[in-house]
């Protein structure tokens, strides 16, 4: 399951983060940054102390959602 797929589902289809966990228990790490793409930027600042995390997170929020840095 690629990030682009769980994108579509979840932002296009409306699949919940539950249904997505549910439907794909292995991608279980996937299902979770792409539920994070919905929180803003200056909340996950706060909540992800790791910088690298961070930086992945913002990387993926702006090619999947064209957003950041909000």
């Amino acid at each position: 399951m690629t990030y682009e797929e769980l994108v579509d589902l979840k932002f296009h289809k409306g699949l919940s983060t539950c249904a997505l966990v549910r439907l794909f228990p292995d991608e279980i790490e996937r299902v979770s940054e792409v539920a994070l793409l919905e929180v803003p930027d200056a909340t996950l600042k706060a909540i992800i102390p790791e910088p690298r995390k961070l930086n992945r997170l913002m990387r993926l929020k702006k090619r999947f959602l064209g957003k950041g840095q909000e």
